[in-house]
């Protein structure tokens, strides 16, 4: 144990650190460029813990030659050294100076325990992971340039409860992965820090998909044009990626993606920060439920924009972009629905939109909000840009659609559409035209004293327009506008069909759609960083 110095030049070489599993090593670069054709530059076997600090103003570099195969132990206890840093014991990395990896064997820095890293600059090129810590990777903050072969940053302990986790406080990341940028066993949880993440090459590489909805001529002609990218890959190209749970609770994050730009296979939480998403697949995803509190999100391309089981949203501003539906509440195959009456289903009891705050800005191709269960709208303000063929629906529900609160504007198709049910406190109102409106048409509702309820610009052409606001009353007479022609809208019911209409007009009911004191992998933001000894 102690503390080294070490600076100067090893061309062909190692620092191996093998001390009792009793003893805290701490290693000063300062300075110091290694080079190893056979294994780890720095190779830690054993040590109750490592801290390595970058010397103030101090470049270091440390590099491996392809094609190394070392190993420590033997038997059963062998182990590949897979990294620039490989470290058997906890490891933590600080200081004000520079860190350069080149990972040509595998790995850039590697920890089978906890990877921490207080402060620092690094750049890292690895033909395989950045980071990686197998119990958990811990970040305060620091500058990382990230240039990886599969994932920036790591952690995938599945066996041991508490661990295999990543957390990141703060810092500035640029990083280009050829799989996931951020990826967690359990849970990933960001606080802070500014993220520029590009994955797999980005969204221009995903896989080509067929929109659900679409008539069958069209559908067969976009199959055949996507011929060439029918089999999928099972590679995992996402942004931010986790098991377990997924929170964001802070941060500017930008991501390109070729698949999902933010995933979680168990709940997704955003609660503040920004995130920036352009996704080959779907901007956030997550198997069971997804909430948004507080966050901004932009997702300015993605097949479909927001993915879960239920869907929550009380706060934040939210914009969507979709090829395919703007919001989708589904559980895949346990989904379950059963047939009610002719021309009823009810939807799964376990799949739930709920609207209650924020600003929700949607722009689809497919259905702009669509539940395989219910849809509830308690508040906020929602603007929903439908799509232009009669395949699917602005609305599209399985089960109860309501409106008790809040304002809804939207305009699209009208084939598909769905009504809110007779069982809403709150009056929505649905319009169909005999024409078609040309994108950018502006739309206005006003009260009999000419007084504007609500307005807004149409992205795309449409057939029908459907709005709801607390202004709104049952045997009042409104004017809706739409650029110089005006249409009367008597409302004698909560739920009010005004026009002509020529898809399918049922209350809500359709066919179906489609450091130690770290390790707190609950949600809760850790107290501090391990204290440097």
């Amino acid at each position: 144990g102690g503390t080294y110095l070490i600076s100067g030049t090893l061309s062909d070489g190692q620092i191996k650190v093998t001390a009792p599993d009793t003893e805290e090593v701490h290693l000063i670069l300062n300075g110091a460029e290694i080079t190893s054709s056979t294994s780890a530059p720095l190779l830690i076997e054993e040590a109750e813990k490592v801290f390595v600090t970058l010397a103030e103003a101090s470049e270091n570099t440390l590099t491996d030659k392809a094609g190394s195969t070392a190993t420590i132990g033997t038997g059963t206890d062998a182990t590949s050294i897979d990294g620039t840093i490989f470290s058997k014991a906890d490891l933590t990395v600080n200081g004000s100076g520079s860190l350069i990896i080149n990972g040509n064997t595998n790995h850039g820095i590697v920890s089978k325990d906890d990877l921490t890293i207080v402060s620092g600059t690094y750049q890292i090129t690895a033909i395989g992971q950045g980071l990686s810590g197998k119990d958990a990777v811990k970040i305060k903050d620091g500058i990382f340039t990230l240039n990886t072969g599969t994932d920036a940053i790591q952690s995938d302990n599945d066996q041991e409860e508490g661990r295999g986790f990543v957390y990141i406080a703060g810092g500035d990341f640029t990083i280009a992965a050829e799989q996931d940028g951020i990826q967690a066993e359990t849970l990933l949880q960001i606080d802070d820090g500014t993220f520029d993440i590009t994955t797999g090459g980005g969204s221009a590489n995903a896989v080509a998909k067929t929109q659900e909805g679409m008539d069958f001529f069209a559908q067969k002609a976009d199959e055949e044009e996507n011929a060439d990218s029918d089999e999928i890959s099972s590679t995992s190209t996402k942004g931010l990626k986790s098991v377990s749970e997924l929170i964001v609770n802070g941060g500017t994050i930008t991501i390109d993606s070729a698949d999902d730009s933010v995933h979680t296979d168990g709940n997704l939480i955003l609660s503040g920060g920004s995130l920036t998403l352009t996704s080959g697949d779907d901007g956030l995803h997550a198997d069971n439920d997804l909430e948004l509190s507080g966050s901004t999100v932009a997702i300015t391309e993605s097949y479909e924009g927001i993915e879960g089981k239920t869907i929550t949203i009380s706060d934040g501003e939210i914009t969507v972009l979709a090829n395919d539906d703007g919001l989708n509440v589904s559980s895949g195959t346990s989904t379950t629905s059963e047939q009610t009456g002719p021309g009823e289903t009810a939807g799964s009891s376990e799949n739930a939109l709920v609207i209650s705050g924020g600003t929700l800005t949607v722009n689809s191709s497919g259905d702009g909000l669509d539940s395989n269960g219910t849809i509830e709208i308690s508040g906020g303000l929602t603007t929903v840009s439908g799509p232009e063929n009669d395949g699917n629906g602005t609305i599209d529900s399985n089960g109860d659609t309501i409106i008790t609160g809040g304002s809804l504007m939207a305009a699209g198709s009208s084939g598909m559409a769905v009504t809110f049910s007779d069982s809403s406190s709150q009056v929505s109102v649905f319009y169909g035209f005999e024409t078609t409106y040309e994108a950018g048409s502006e739309i206005e509702l006003s009260d009999a004293d000419g007084t504007v309820l609500l307005s807004w610009t149409a992205d795309k052409s449409f057939s029908s327009v459907q709005f709801s606001s607390a202004d709104l009353a049952v045997d009042e007479t409104y004017t809706l506008s739409v650029n110089d022609e005006t249409f009367e809208v008597p409302i004698d019911s909560v739920s009010t069909t005004v026009g002509t209409t020529t898809g399918q007009m049922g209350g809500g009911m359709q066919q179906p759609g489609n450091g130690d004191d770290m390790q707190k992998p609950s949600g809760e933001k850790p107290d501090s960083m391990p204290a440097l000894n």
